[in-house]
This record gives structure tokens, sequence and C-alpha cells, in this order.
């Protein structure tokens, strides 16, 4: 993940970590109107909104919601392995509740970011109350253990891990609340 932005912003201390939500989604809101506007697939209810941004092991990560689908967000900190994957690399980062897979990309305004899928289209959400609120249950619910008890995979909570394939937590399971039972 090559960045296109300045590296002087390290997008996951303190001021910076609100500043990046707010990079994150300015730079949707103009994809919205420069590349997306007039698109069927868009949600005529909904805009952009980056919900439940947090630090998480030195890097950002939030759900970001747009008219044309719900993302996982991840924001490498500055000089991290995260930042430094080409677009298009997948990497499974292990989170309490299992695995997923993220893809990495960069976007003007924002840089080096990966993202995990997590709806799309939007068309199943009434409003932006029920996708924002779908958006903070899924943040929440990735930081709960996969079962009571059990103990995490080798190398759970590891950002920076190799790449690694297979194995991780469908978005189907996510949202039914079946990769618990795992």
């Amino acid at each position: 993940m090559s960045s296109t932005e300045p590296a002087a912003e390290d997008a996951t201390t303190g001021e910076d970590a609100a500043h990046t939500a707010e990079r994150l989604a300015e730079a949707f809101r103009r994809i919205h109107r420069e590349r997306m506007a007039g698109l069927p697939i868009l949600h005529p209810h909904l805009e952009v909104a980056v919900v439940g941004g947090r630090r998480w092991q030195g890097h950002w990560l939030g759900v970001l919601v747009t008219p044309w689908c719900m993302n996982l967000v991840l924001v490498p900190a500055a000089g991290s392995a995260l930042a430094q994957d080409a677009g298009g690399t997948t990497r499974l980062l292990d989170f309490p509740a299992g695995r997923f897979e993220l893809t990495a990309s960069d976007v003007d305004g924002v840089g080096a970011m990966a993202t995990c899928s997590l709806f799309s289209p939007m068309h199943a959400f009434a409003d932006q109350a029920a996708a924002e609120a779908t958006a903070l249950e899924v943040m929440t619910e990735l930081f709960e253990p996969t079962a009571p008890g059990a103990a995490p995979s080798p190398g759970a909570g590891s950002a920076d891990a190799e790449v690694q394939r297979g194995g991780g937590v469908s978005r189907r399971d996510l949202l039914r609340g079946t990769f618990r039972r795992r």
C-alpha cells in the first residue's frame, strides 16, 4: 500500500485519528460526487459516513458507509508493513471475532488503506440510521471473541502478520452472527 499522501501525518495518534475519519469521509464524498453520481447502484437515502473509528494495534480502524457499499476500513500506521502493500494485495488479519480478508488500495485524500467489503449494494437498508446502526454493530462484534473462553488463533490480533490465504470468516457469517460458532 504505497501512499499518494504526505507521510507526515500518522493516522493513529490522538487528534490525527479523528482527522483520519474526516479525511476518509471527505474522500468518499468526493468519489460519490465525481464518479458515482447517477449510478443505479446508489441507495438514494444514504450518504457517506464513518462509524466507530478507533485505534487498533497502531492503525486506524472503522466502518465506511456509502450509498453503494459498507466496508471495514483500516488506515495503516506510517511505516508499518501494511502501509507498504501494493494495491490489490490481500491480507488476512486476526481480530477477536476471527480472521478477515482486507484488500489494499490507495485513495486520494486518504492514502494507503485496506478494506473488507461488508455490504454491496446497500438497498437492504431502510435509511441512514439503519446503515449506521449496522456499522456500529460490526465494530462491536469485531472485538468479541469467537467463543467464550476460546483461545485466540496463533498470531491473533497481529495486523503485521504475514500474508495468509484461506480459512477466514466470510462476510455472510459475520453478518449472520454465525462466525462465533466456529
